[in-house]
């Protein structure tokens, strides 16, 4: 023990330890919901402390210091919910989903699907999201091209992988930078150096592996494009908040200020674009 009531380097490893294997067996051989285990590992250091008798003050003290890294990317949390509820309505996120398919090429599918990926996560800032939606059209059709599935599902989770990553919208870009007391944007500029070369080897590596001179009908993407089209208004001006929020990256303003004026423009921009004209 170093000071009175200090838990020793091999103790505190130990607890880590127990706690960490816990959480392990609860969610991956047990199946439990996270939010269980976790409250369960909340439970088991709160035991702990009791059995050490350490001062309740420190463990008031050590929520606190806890809670603090996270108040902030909750928040942002909230705001990113609300903007790409916004950024739905108003056209944006379609509009750049229309974009991107009509970027797809046959002859050269699987980089088309992956470069649309990486656009469309970039927008929604959820690889999930874009797996989920987009990415089942275009495992689809890459079937129908006789193309590998492994090749296929890798640009389409490379491609959304990577918008996630650069998205200022991403829970885990937000959490990570949170976390370290970093500048959102900031992490976003130093992730570039990996991310960026990784983005163009894969791309080059998706043109040479994923080249087809087989012929397929685009009908799937055509039905969904011409849905959205009916459904959202699709416009080039519905993507002046998207460059905002670019110009705000470069401008560095803080992410917070970044989202509440985005929602705002991303408002007046739908309201503008839906007015009906005389």
């Amino acid at each position: 023990m170093g000071k009175k009531g200090t838990p020793s380097f091999l103790e505190a490893t130990l607890v880590l330890m127990v706690i960490v294997l816990g959480i392990a067996i609860g969610v991956v051989g047990l199946k439990v919901s996270p939010n269980i285990t976790i409250l369960a590992a909340i439970g088991m250091v709160m035991l702990y402390a009791v059995i050490k008798r350490y001062p309740t003050d420190w463990l008031h003290e050590g929520i606190i210091n806890g809670i603090k890294p996270g108040i902030i990317p909750i928040f942002i949390f909230i705001l990113v919910g609300s903007l790409i509820a916004v950024w739905i309505q108003a056209g944006i996120i379609p509009t750049l989903m229309v974009i991107g398919f009509k970027l797809i090429s046959v002859q050269w599918f699987v980089p088309s699907v992956f470069v649309v990926c990486a656009i469309v996560g970039s927008a929604v800032g959820s690889a999930f999201t874009v797996m989920s939606t987009i990415g089942i059209a275009f495992f689809g059709i890459g079937t129908t091209l006789g193309l590998n599935p492994a090749l296929v599902v890798g640009a389409i989770v490379s491609g959304a992988v990577f918008g996630d990553k650069m998205s200022p919208l991403s829970e885990s870009t937000n959490l990570a930078a949170a976390i370290v007391d970093a500048d959102l944007f900031k992490h976003i500029k130093h992730m570039m150096w990996s991310t960026v070369p990784a983005f163009v080897v894969s791309f080059f590596l998706f043109m040479i592996l994923g080249h087809t001179s087989k012929a397929a009908s685009l009908s799937s993407i055509r039905e969904v494009t011409d849905v959205l089209e009916a459904n959202f208004t699709i416009s080039i001006w519905s993507l002046i908040p998207l460059f905002l929020m670019l110009l705000c990256a470069w401008k560095k303003v803080p992410a917070i200020l970044t989202i509440l004026l985005n929602i705002a423009v991303a408002a007046v921009s739908y309201t503008h674009l839906t007015l009906p004209t005389n």
